[in-house]
């Protein structure tokens, strides 16, 4: 078994994210079962072997790994139950997504859900259709945000996100629609 600090444990998993290589999914599973349970980066490399087989359309493979780490200490800005959801969603397994829906809802009201994962999950139900639902989730990281106020990378990510949303479902335009705007057209100038 290998230990690997949290400094090893990122610029390993650097090396193969961003790398010019096809076998990602391979050598984040690699590493990951390297690890020994409990230890930092098992859950990391475990959790991005699974998106990338879930990439290839190897989604029984991916469910393997996630089941594998799903009661482990979530690393990275990804929560392993978001790359769960778009795995149910694609498999079109309703029970199995309004589970993992409301298990994310509660992780988020005891603060354990980063703004990423929220983006990510609004984006998959966008994506699945689900549009109301994707709303919530664009909306739950700007709760506690003034929109007048700077907005973080993410935060802008989500306010986009849920102004485009709001059009499809025909909303009328809000103060948040309103900073949308804004930044839509700064990053057209």
């Amino acid at each position: 078994m290998q230990v690997v600090d949290d400094y090893d444990a990122e610029e390993l998993f650097d090396e193969i994210e961003f790398g010019a290589r096809a076998d990602k999914a391979e050598a984040h599973e690699k590493i990951g079962w390297s690890i020994p349970v409990g230890e930092h980066g098992r859950v990391l490399f475990l959790k991005a072997a699974a998106e990338h087989w879930a990439m290839r359309d190897d989604l029984a493979h991916a469910r393997e790994l996630l089941a594998e780490i799903a009661d482990g200490p979530d690393e990275g800005v990804l929560s392993v139950r978001a790359i769960q959801l778009t795995i149910a969603l694609r498999e079109d397994d309703t029970a199995e997504a309004e589970a993992l829906l409301a298990q994310l809802l509660a992780d988020f009201r005891k603060d354990l859900v980063t703004t990423s994962t929220c983006h990510f999950v609004g984006d998959c139900l966008q994506h699945a259709g689900e549009l109301k639902k994707a709303h919530r989730w664009f909306t739950l990281p700007l709760s506690n945000v003034d929109p007048d106020e700077d907005l973080d990378d993410l935060e802008e990510m989500c306010v986009v996100a849920r102004a485009g949303v709001r059009r499809q479902l025909g909303l009328p335009h809000d103060r948040y629609d309103a900073v949308a705007d804004e930044i839509e057209a700064l990053r057209e100038a």
